[in-house]
C-alpha cells in the first residue's frame, strides 16, 4: 500500500478514536465495568449518527434573481392632428393643402390652442410647443429647401434657401391682415397686389421685393374669423424656380366644411 494513501486513511481514523476513547474512559470511571462501557460507547455512536441524519438540513437552494424587465419606451412620435403623407391635412383646424415634395418641415403650435407644455420635448418629431408673443397666432408650419446655384455676376456657386411658411391666426377680416402686413414693409417696394378668390375662399395676395434680388410673396385666405397665410420668400433665381410649387400649394388649399 502506498505510504501517502495509508497516512490519508489513518489520520481521520485516529482523530475519530480520540473522542471515542475519552468517552470510554469517562463511562468506565462511572460504571466500573468494561463490557458495559463498550456497549455505552456503541449506543452513543449509533445515537449520534441517527441524530445527525434526522436534523441534517438540506442545503438552501440558490435563488437566481430574475432579470430586470425594462419597459420598452415608444420611439415613434405621439399621434397628433397633423398628417403630412404627401398632403398636409390638419384635422383640428380643418384645413389641407399639397405638401412640397422633398422639403423639410417644422411645426410650431400654440400652447393654449394645443394644451401642450413648451418645456416638453417631442421625441422623433418636428413639432414644437411654443408660447407665441402674438396671442392671435395658433400654428406655424415652415417648409424649407436648400440648394446651390450660381448667382448672376458670380463665378462660384452659393448656398441659398427657399421657404414657404403657413401661419394660422385669428383676424377680423382680410383688411386687417393687409394693414398689418403693410405696416411691416418699411419702404420695401410692392411689385404686385390683388384681392381674389381661390376655391371659393377670399384671398389677399401681395408680392414685395426688388426686380432683381430677393422677393417675398404673401397669400392670405380668410374664413370664419381666421386667416390662413402662406408666405413664400427667396432670392430671385430660386423664387422663379419654385414659384410653380408655391402656386400649386395655395391653389390646393381647402377648408373643411363644419
Amino acid at each position: 500500500m502506498d505510504d501517502g494513501f495509508g497516512y490519508a486513511i489513518a489520520l481521520p481514523l485516529f482523530l475519530l478514536l480520540i473522542p471515542i476513547s475519552i468517552s470510554f474512559l469517562i463511562l468506565y470511571a462511572i460504571l466500573r465495568d468494561k463490557k458495559k462501557s463498550i456497549a455505552g460507547i456503541v449506543i452513543i455512536v449509533v445515537a449520534s449518527w441517527i441524530l445527525l441524519n434526522t436534523y441534517k438540513q438540506p442545503p438552501e437552494e440558490i435563488q437566481v434573481a430574475e432579470p430586470l424587465q425594462i419597459p420598452i419606451l415608444p420611439t415613434e412620435p405621439e399621434s397628433g392632428q397633423l398628417s403630412t403623407e404627401g398632403y398636409v391635412y390638419d384635422d383640428k383646424l380643418g384645413v389641407g393643402f399639397e405638401y412640397p415634395d422633398g422639403w423639410e418641415f417644422f411645426i410650431n403650435v400654440d400652447k393654449d390652442v394645443e394644451q401642450c407644455d413648451p418645456l416638453r420635448d417631442y421625441v422623433n418629431s418636428n413639432i414644437n410647443c411654443v408660447d407665441f408673443p402674438d396671442e392671435n397666432m395658433k400654428k406655424v408650419i415652415s417648409f424649407g429647401k436648400d440648394a446651390k446655384i450660381k448667382l448672376e455676376g458670380n463665378d462660384y456657386e452659393s448656398e441659398v434657401s427657399v421657404r414657404i411658411e403657413f401661419t394660422v391666426k385669428s383676424a377680423t377680416d382680410l383688411q386687417e391682415v393687409e394693414t398689418e402686413f403693410k405696416r411691416r414693409l418699411l419702404g420695401t417696394p410692392i411689385l404686385n397686389e390683388t384681392t381674389t378668390s381661390i376655391n371659393n375662399i377670399n384671398v389677399y395676395d401681395i408680392l414685395i421685393g426688388e426686380d432683381i434680388g430677393w422677393k417675398l410673396r404673401q397669400t392670405a385666405f380668410f374664413a370664419n374669423g381666421t386667416a390662413y397665410i402662406f408666405t413664400y420668400s427667396s432670392q430671385d433665381e430660386l423664387y422663379r424656380m419654385y414659384e410653380e410649387t408655391f402656386n400649386n400649394t395655395i391653389n390646393s388649399f381647402n377648408i373643411k366644411e363644419r
